[in-house]
C-alpha cells in the first residue's frame, strides 16, 4: 500500500544514511509488491515525470539529447523501467543461487529498488545543460556500487563469490536490458545519446570506458575463435598445462578484482570517492565477467579450443569410463587433480 511519508523515508535514506535504511528495510521482509508500491512505482513515477518536465524547460538541451516522445515517450519510459528492474530483480536471484546465496525474489527486488535511488536522481539531474549528462553518470555509478554493497545483506552471496555473482549479473542484465530497449524501440535513442555524451566528454569518457571498450574487442575476438577437436576427442598434456595455466591466471586475476572492490567500499565509507574511481570501478565489474575469456586472448590462446578442454574435462569427472576418450582425459585429469583443486573456479 502506497504511503507518501514511507516513500519520502526511504528516498532520503536511500540517498543520506544507506546502509540504515537497507538494513532497517530489510528486517521489515515485504514482498516485492510492497516494495513496488512503497518505493519501485513512485520513484520511477516521479523521476520520468520531474525529468520531463525539467526536459520542457531545457527543452532545446533535452531534445538533442534525449529525442521527443511525448507522452508515448513517458509511457515506454515507465514500461521498459518496470520491466527493467523486474528482469534484473530475477536475474540477480538467480545468479545468487548459483553462486552459493539465497536466491528470493523479494529481496533482490529490494536491493534493486534501494540501489538504484540515486540512478533515478541522475534521471532528473539529467535534464540539466553542459552538466546534466556528468551528474547523470556519477549517480548511475554510485548505484553500482550501491549494488554491490547491497548484495550480501539482502541475497547473502558470500564475499569469496561476490564479484562473480556481481559481474555475471550485470553483464546478463545489461545483455537483456539491450534486447529489450531494442523491441521497444530504446535501441536508436541509446545510441545517439551515447555519441552525444561521448562527444560532450571529450578524453574523459576515453579514459572512464577505456576498460568496457577493450572488454568488448577481447570478446569479438573470441567469437571468431574456431577449433577441430582430435577424432579421438582426447586431450593431451599441452592443452592441460594451458588450461591449468589459464585458470590459474584468471583466479589471481579475480581476486585482484574483489580486493579493487574493497578499497573502493573503504573509500565510499570516507566519502572520498572520486568519479574516476567509480568509472574505474564499473570497468572492473564488467572485466571480472570476462576474465577468463581476457586471460585466454591477451596470452595468444584460442577460445574455442580452451572451451573445449574444459567441456571434455567436465564429462571426464561425471563419467570417468564411458569410453575411451572420457577413461584416457579422467586419468589425465586425476594427474592434475590437486594443482586444479588449489584454484577456486
Amino acid at each position: 500500500m502506497f504511503d507518501p511519508n514511507k516513500t519520502l523515508a526511504l528516498i532520503q535514506g536511500g540517498l543520506l544514511e544507506p546502509q540504515k535504511t537497507w538494513a532497517s528495510y530489510h528486517e521489515e521482509n515485504r514482498e516485492w509488491k510492497d516494495t513496488a508500491a512503497l518505493l519501485t512505482g513512485p520513484l520511477i513515477l516521479a523521476s520520468l515525470v520531474l525529468a520531463s518536465l525539467l526536459g520542457w524547460v531545457f527543452s532545446s538541451h533535452y531534445m538533442m539529447m534525449r529525442g521527443s516522445g511525448g507522452l508515448l515517450g513517458l509511457i515506454l519510459g515507465l514500461l521498459f523501467a518496470a520491466v527493467g528492474i523486474a528482469m534484473a530483480s530475477f536475474i540477480f536471484s538467480y545468479f545468487a543461487g548459483m553462486f552459493k546465496g539465497e536466491a528470493n525474489f523479494n529481496r533482490s527486488f529490494a536491493a534493486l529498488s534501494l540501489a538504484a535511488i540515486p540512478a533515478y536522481l541522475g534521471n532528473v539531474l539529467g535534464t540539466l545543460p553542459w552538466i546534466g549528462w556528468l551528474l547523470s553518470l556519477g549517480l548511475g555509478i554510485v548505484s553500482l556500487v550501491f549494488l554491490y554493497q547491497i548484495i550480501p545483506l539482502y541475497l547473502k552471496v558470500p564475499d569469496e563469490k561476490r564479484v562473480q555473482h556481481y559481474a555475471a549479473s550485470l553483464v546478463c542484465t545489461l545483455i537483456a536490458s539491450l534486447i529489450l530497449g531494442a523491441l521497444l524501440g530504446f535501441g536508436a535513442m541509446g545510441s545517439y545519446q551515447a555519441g552525444m555524451m561521448g562527444e560532450r566528454s571529450g578524453g574523459s569518457s576515453n579514459v572512464m570506458f577505456g576498460d568496457l571498450g577493450r572488454q568488448a574487442r577481447v570478446m569479438e575476438e573470441a567469437e571468431r575463435d574456431t577449433f577441430d577437436p582430435p577424432r579421438n576427442g582426447k586431450i593431451n598434456e599441452t592443452q592441460m598445462e594451458r588450461y591449468l595455466d589459464v585458470i590459474q591466471k584468471t583466479a589471481e586475476l579475480r581476486r585482484e578484482q574483489g580486493e579493487a572492490f574493497k578499497q573502493l567500499e573503504k573509500k565510499s565509507d570516507k566519502d572520498s570517492v572520486s568519479l574516476g574511481d567509480l568509472g574505474k570501478l564499473t570497468g572492473t565489474l564488467m572485466g571480472a565477467a570476462t576474465a577468463e575469456m581476457d586471460v585466454v586472448k591477451t596470452g595468444g590462446g584460442n577460445w574455442a579450443e580452451h572451451m573445449w578442454v574444459k567441456e571434455q574435462l567436465h564429462v571426464a569427472r561425471i563419467q570417468k569410463d564411458i569410453s575411451d576418450a572420457v577413461k584416457h582425459n579422467y586419468a589425465l585429469y586425476k594427474q592434475y587433480e590437486e594443482r586444479l583443486s588449489q584454484v577456486d573456479q
